[in-house]
């Protein structure tokens, strides 16, 4: 995907911007561009009148963001306005709060000056563009979607997400600037919210096999052969609870009787197999002892929880998320639902 440079970034914004003020009958037009060097001014000037209108462009402002974006735009002193990509809904209530102003390019624009209060939908030619279907394509990308989205408050390093998946460096960079370029991470490294959840969730697929049987502990040798990786689970790969029980082991709002069987990840086609040939297949999935998929992710198996009242190590509260996100009919009420102490949520 092909890189855009600052300086075109910020014309795009400054075209969007004059575009949706003359397209709403505001007589606005461009002023000067950023001075060479000058990092700490504006990005470009609009001029509305005898006005003018100082610009921040940013690819994406998350509420983690936003306070850092209100104190610099302060430190200007005349009206201001901040430009994006995206605008998470959290962050135009805190630019409100601060009467900063704002145009999320995907068709919102907020500017109260002394002459004129507009709050409106801009026209839809100056949506942001959609997000390339191969951006989050690879599992690094996705993994990088994942671990970011585990703390959506915080910003992320290159090394430190490295670090979590155990990937290259050099190819968590590449990733996370490709998610920069389309909004979807901030410069600091902090996820859009909800637009990646949602961006990885449409990608998110499982191709579950129903088993006869299930593994049990203490069996040493098959246990080995399936990967089942029952000891030091938060850093070793291993079988991780997904989907219903794993919902459930974090406290989700799922319904679900005692004796529903578990659906698991595997971390290799391998283990797959192996759970196919040792533990059979069942003959129909309502006879089924529990599902096994391969990993879309390898992270799905590494970084596992030994959660309170489960006897099975379950994958991270983002990967269950997404296989519950991806049922239609419950998903999006069980998310909305859950209010976890002492975890951000993502969407």
């Amino acid at each position: 995907m092909a890189r855009r440079t600052t300086s075109t970034i910020e014309a795009e914004a400054r075209d969007a911007l004059v575009s949706a003020l003359n397209e709403l009958g505001v007589d606005a037009s461009p002023g000067l561009t950023q001075p060479l060097g000058d990092r700490d001014g504006p990005d470009f000037t609009v001029l509305i009148g005898d006005q003018v209108l100082s610009a921040d462009v940013k690819p994406v402002v998350t509420e983690a963001e936003s306070d850092r974006v209100v104190r610099r735009l302060r430190r200007w002193g005349g009206p201001a306005i901040v430009v994006a990509d995206r605008i998470a809904d959290e962050a135009k209530l805190a630019l409100r709060k601060a009467g900063i102003n704002y145009l999320d390019r995907r068709g919102d624009l907020r500017l109260v000056l002394p002459s004129m209060i507009i709050d409106a939908r801009v026209p839809g030619s100056l949506n942001a563009a959609p997000v390339p279907s191969d951006v989050l394509s690879s599992q690094v990308a996705r993994e990088v979607a994942i671990a970011c989205l585990l703390t959506p408050d915080q910003p992320h390093g290159i090394r430190e997400v490295a670090a979590f998946i155990e990937r290259a460096p050099s190819a968590v960079s590449s990733t996370m600037a490709g998610l920069r370029e389309v909004g979807l991470l901030t410069s600091n490294g902090e996820p859009a919210v909800p637009d990646l959840f949602h961006e990885l969730s449409v990608r998110w697929r499982r191709h579950a096999v129903a088993l006869a049987d299930l593994p049990r502990p203490g069996r040493g040798k098959m246990n080995a052969q399936l990967e089942l990786g029952l000891e030091e689970v938060d850093t070793t790969l291993g079988w991780a609870l997904t989907d219903t029980l794993g919902a459930a082991a974090w406290s989700m709002p799922v319904v679900a009787r005692g004796d529903y069987p578990p659906d698991f990840y595997v971390p290799t086609d391998a283990a797959l197999r192996q759970a196919r040939a040792l533990l059979g297949e069942a003959p129909e999935p309502g006879r089924r002892a529990c599902t096994v998929a391969v990993a879309p992710v390898r992270l799905a198996c590494l970084r596992r929880h030994n959660l309170d009242g489960e006897v099975w190590p379950v994958a991270n509260h983002v990967v269950v998320a997404l296989d519950i996100a991806t049922d239609r009919a419950r998903g999006s009420e069980i998310l909305d639902q859950w209010h976890p102490k002492g975890i951000v949520r993502a969407w």
